[in-house]
């Protein structure tokens, strides 16, 4: 079957078949261009995949930082899931440590839509730019100190 009309028509089977020609090395069976594209995805997955973390995190800590009365035990769990989880995903994915800073920005916006979502506060309550660097929003005893027990 034709590698283009295989991909358009059964993507399963494309990344089996192209799996199968890597294995056997089998380079005119490879439907580069298609290649190229996926592994270009998966890349963006990645990326998209640490700022949905940040995202996450980032609208939790601004609760827990403007709504410090409505502070709960699912806040807590969620800063804490989501800082474990973005340390695992750049031991997993080292190189997307160059775009940390663009990963926060983006990660910001969607955090502020979140505690925006999840609180009666205005809008103004909230900075226009992300008031935490990096390093501190991850680090476990940071504004909310997940390293101890809730206690609430």
């Amino acid at each position: 079957m034709d590698k283009p009309f295989l991909y358009d028509q059964d993507f399963y089977g494309w990344t089996q078949q192209q799996a199968k020609a890597l294995e056997q090395r089998l380079v005119m069976e490879l439907d580069w261009q298609h290649l190229q594209e996926e592994i270009q995805a998966l890349g963006r997955q990645e990326y998209r995949e640490l700022v949905s973390r940040l995202s996450v995190l980032l609208g939790h800590l601004l609760k827990w930082e403007y709504q410090p009365e409505q502070r709960c035990r699912s806040w807590f769990l969620t800063i804490r899931e989501q800082r474990r989880a973005i340390n695992r995903h750049l031991r997993q994915n080292p190189s997307l440590k160059s775009r940390i800073e663009e990963a926060l920005l983006d990660g910001f916006e969607a955090g502020v839509d979140l505690a925006l979502r999840e609180t009666n506060l205005p809008l103004r309550t909230f900075p226009e730019l992300c008031p935490y660097l990096f390093d501190d929003a991850i680090a476990d005893n940071f504004l909310c100190d997940t390293c101890q027990d809730w206690e609430g």
